[in-house]
C-alpha cells in the first residue's frame, strides 16, 4: 500500500484485521469453524465448499487457522492463516496471506500470524 486508493499487487504479505462482535470463547470458535457454518463465515464467498480448514491450533490468548480459500481474489493466494484474538473485549480476526514474497503456509505462516497476534495484543496491553 502506498497510502493512495490504488491497490499494490507487488506487496510481499499481506495483514489484515477486522473487528467480528463481541468476545467470545476460543474453544467453541475453534469448533464452530470446523463445520459448514464457520467454513462459510471464513469463506470470502460465503459457501463452506470454498474452504478448507489444513490445522487449528490454540494458545493461551489466540486461535490460530490454516487454511485455504478457493474464493479469495487471486492477488491474495488462496492459502492463509487467521488468528482470533480478543482486543478491548471485541474478537478481531487477523489474516495473513502471500503477495509476491515466499508462501504463507506451513511454519513459515505460522511463525508470522502469532507474530501479527502477539504484536497486535501487546499495542493493546500498552494502550491500557
Amino acid at each position: 500500500m502506498r497510502g493512495t486508493d490504488a491497490f499494490d499487487p507487488t506487496y510481499g504479505h499481506l495483514l489484515t484485521g477486522a473487528a467480528a462482535g463481541s468476545k467470545g470463547d476460543l474453544q467453541a470458535l475453534a469448533g464452530f469453524i470446523r463445520r459448514d457454518a464457520g467454513k462459510a463465515w471464513l469463506a470470502a464467498s460465503g459457501q463452506a465448499d470454498d474452504v478448507s480448514i489444513h490445522r487449528v491450533k490454540r494458545s493461551r490468548n489466540a486461535l490460530y487457522v490454516e487454511l485455504t480459500d478457493r474464493s479469495r481474489p487471486g492477488y491474495l493466494g488462496a492459502r492463509g492463516w487467521k488468528a482470533f484474538v480478543t482486543v478491548a473485549d471485541q474478537l478481531v480476526v487477523l489474516g495473513v496471506y502471500s503477495g509476491l514474497g515466499p508462501s504463507v503456509s506451513g511454519l513459515d505462516g505460522e511463525e508470522l500470524i502469532r507474530a501479527f497476534a502477539q504484536a497486535t495484543l501487546a499495542a493493546e496491553n500498552a494502550a491500557q
